[in-house]
């Protein structure tokens, strides 16, 4: 289908329904992550229990799911202990998730609204961190993801179409990854993150509901497919308060490092 339209969408979706296990999974690490919030214990699995309406047998496998992560350390006849650390690294961006996907890992239950889709030209200054051979106009597409009912993070995302094509049918409710993968026969396998901080424009101030000016941490990414082709764009403004996203870096070993 060619007519260059994008299709419809709801106001708001959630994501994929969690398994029972992946719920229950989800319900502990939002009482871990209110835990370290709050500098508090976590509650012993009778209460985690009855909190998520399961058996305290399936909490015990969600706790050695998050024990074997590290994130929390149980020993008989002791508080279970959390590792703060640990818990950030539940939302790591060096690998490519959807953006639901972190928010699950932090105990939150996400769900995503397409607040506009539409064909534009794609800025110059944009069109030169992408492919060469692309046409003027591609397809923009803008997200609010929310954690719990609380927004989260508002995306725009831009996504070239390769030269000669015609604008094709999009269906902005799909992952950004599957469009770009239909549009250029190619996934995106790598990206490059810049992060950085924005004042809030008093358009992403509404979508966020925090004050016009405020301070956002703000991520742009450029996504490039395995032949090199860079072949989406997007700009994400989170809330600053809801997740810390963690990567990790290695350095070189001692051995390795030359003389002084």
């Amino acid at each position: 289908m060619t007519d260059g339209t994008m299709g419809a969408w709801s106001e708001r979706r959630t994501r994929t329904p969690l398994t029972d296990s992946e719920r229950i999974l989800s319900g502990v690490l939002r009482h871990v992550r209110e835990a370290v919030a709050s500098d508090s214990t976590l509650p012993g699995e009778h209460r985690l229990a009855e909190a998520l309406g399961c058996t305290r047998q399936q909490i015990r496998h969600a706790l050695a799911d998050l024990e074997n992560q590290g994130i929390v350390v149980r020993r008989q006849g002791a508080a279970t202990t959390i590792d703060p650390l640990l818990l950030r690294l539940s939302a790591r961006f060096e690998a490519r998730v959807e953006y639901g996907d972190i928010l699950a890992r932090m105990g939150y239950t996400p769900s995503v609204e397409v607040l506009s889709a539409s064909f534009e030209p794609i800025p110059d200054e944009i069109a030169a961190l992408l492919h060469p051979q692309i046409e003027p106009v591609g397809a923009h597409i803008r997200l609010r993801w929310y954690a719990d009912d609380i927004p989260a993070m508002v995306g725009e995302y831009i996504l070239p179409l390769p030269a000669g094509m015609e604008r094709p049918f999009i269906d902005p409710t799909r992952p950004v990854f599957d469009i770009a993968q239909d549009l250029w026969s190619e996934a995106i396998a790598w990206e490059v993150v810049s992060a950085g901080v924005t004042a809030l424009t008093a358009e992403e101030a509404a979508h966020l509901e925090q004050p016009e000016g405020e301070v956002a941490k703000m991520w742009t990414i450029v996504g490039a497919s395995l032949s090199g082709k860079r072949i989406s764009y997007s700009r994400e403004v989170h809330h600053r308060d809801l997740v810390t996203y963690s990567f990790i870096r290695s350095v070189k070993e001692p051995w390795k490092i030359g003389p002084r």
